[in-house]
């Protein structure tokens, strides 16, 4: 869980449905269904570009560039699957926010993907 200081209690990590500019000029990472807002106060527009960009969330308003599994963190999601075998089996019912996350990454792990991304080893 994500403490999330504005509201007072926890939100769970995962991925973000957008992340959206409120009247406050504050921006803000909606969540999925009815969990509360992540307020981003300090965020910078460039700062939100380079957080929409690595994790996949489009930025309300805008045409979304590419979801999560083109993301840069889907490429370190799945090399972290690739060396903990054993603790990403034990997660994978935890997918609410990705569907099939887990079975993905191992369809693609088998299949050599990693092997074609620069620096991976």
């Amino acid at each position: 869980m994500l403490e999330n200081r504005t509201y007072g209690r926890g939100v769970p990590l995962g991925a973000a449905l957008s992340i959206s500019k409120g009247t406050g000029r504050a921006y803000y990472a909606i969540c999925k269904y009815n969990e509360p807002h992540i307020l981003l106060p300090l965020f910078s527009d460039e700062d939100v570009e380079i957080v929409a960009r690595e994790f996949g969330i489009p930025i309300s308003g805008r045409i979304r560039p590419r979801s999560f599994t083109e993301s840069p963190a889907w490429i370190a999601l799945r090399k972290w699957a690739k060396e903990h075998p054993g603790i990403a089996r034990a997660c994978s019912h935890t997918d609410s926010y990705v569907p099939g996350w887990y079975r993905m990454v191992s369809k693609e792990n088998s299949a050599g993907l990693l092997l074609h991304i620069d620096g991976y080893r």
